[in-house]
């Protein structure tokens, strides 16, 4: 074996195993062939794609797509993680003011994403929206204020899924799940014991995401979609607490600073993620 092919076969090692059993032996192949009889070494060029094709598989998101199919999973992932923050957000909630009704909008949100799973987005959509009515509706009888923002917000990104059947989505793109997981619980920690540091480090997960997603749309636009997607949960429940905070449901000139800057990654993220995705049709 000379050097080019020790070099070749240490890249081709990224791959997963069963992927290079299947094709291992066939890319080393088509390398040597390519190569110059002089070339020691690979090129920056077929480094580079080998590094990032390794990532792609380890990732899920190797093969073609068009881009309707990129948007349909990450809305379906996007919706999932709203549902989770809103979960979240109600149970933190409760341990300040317990009432029957939390327990419900919580039952309600587990249902819709039961459905969303089996590919039952309209039920999903049905779902969510009444458990966001009920929520409502306890938070001007028995709250303070309540957390469910999420909610409305999912079922907009439901109801383009509605009537397309189940959406397969790569196993490591359900990683992205314990994002509002995090986020919720920092929230939630921060404010029950009134630890400004613990909300602010909840906003921090959501923007130091953003920014990583963007890098990774090279890998897999679908990942840097959903953070976008999902955050707009965090720009639109941020607005709404500042409102109920100052007892003023006008949006005033610093609220609507505030979410316009917070709104730039996610929109980046998204746009970001939209362009690759048409961009790998044309591949």
């Amino acid at each position: 074996m000379t050097e080019l092919e020790r070099r070749y076969a240490a890249l081709l090692r990224l791959y997963p195993e069963w992927y290079r059993r299947s094709r291992g032996a066939e890319m080393l192949a088509v390398l040597m062939d390519s190569a110059p009889p002089d070339r020691r070494r690979p090129e920056w060029r077929e480094t580079r794609g080998l590094i990032l094709g390794a990532l792609r598989v380890r990732a899920g998101a190797q093969g073609h797509r068009t881009a309707g199919q990129s948007w349909w999973v990450s809305l379906r992932i996007a919706a999932l993680m709203g549902l989770i923050q809103a979960v979240g957000d109600v149970l933190w909630q409760m341990a300040r003011n317990p009432v029957a009704v939390s327990l419900a909008v919580v039952a309600a949100c587990v249902l819709a994403m039961v459905a969303v799973v089996r590919g039952a987005y309209l039920a999903a959509t049905v779902v969510t929206a009444g458990a966001f009515v009920l929520d409502a509706v306890a938070r001007e009888t028995l709250y303070e204020w309540s957390a469910s923002w999420p909610l409305p917000l999912a079922v907009v990104l439901l109801i383009p899924l509605i009537g397309r059947g189940p959406i397969v989505a790569p196993r490591a793109l359900h990683v992205l799940l314990l994002v509002p997981v995090v986020s919720a619980a920092l929230m939630g920690y921060g404010t029950i014991t009134q630890d400004p540091s613990l909300q602010t480090g909840s906003r921090a997960v959501w923007q130091t995401l953003a920014v990583a997603a963007i890098l990774w749309s090279v890998i897999d636009e679908r990942v840097t979609m959903s953070i976008g997607l999902a955050f707009l949960y965090v720009v639109v429940s941020r607005a709404m607490a500042d409102q109920v905070a100052l007892k003023d449901w006008s949006l005033d000139y610093w609220t609507l600073i505030d979410m316009g800057i917070l709104a730039i990654l996610p929109i980046l993220d998204i746009a970001v993620g939209a362009t690759v995705a048409v961009r790998r049709t044309r591949i």
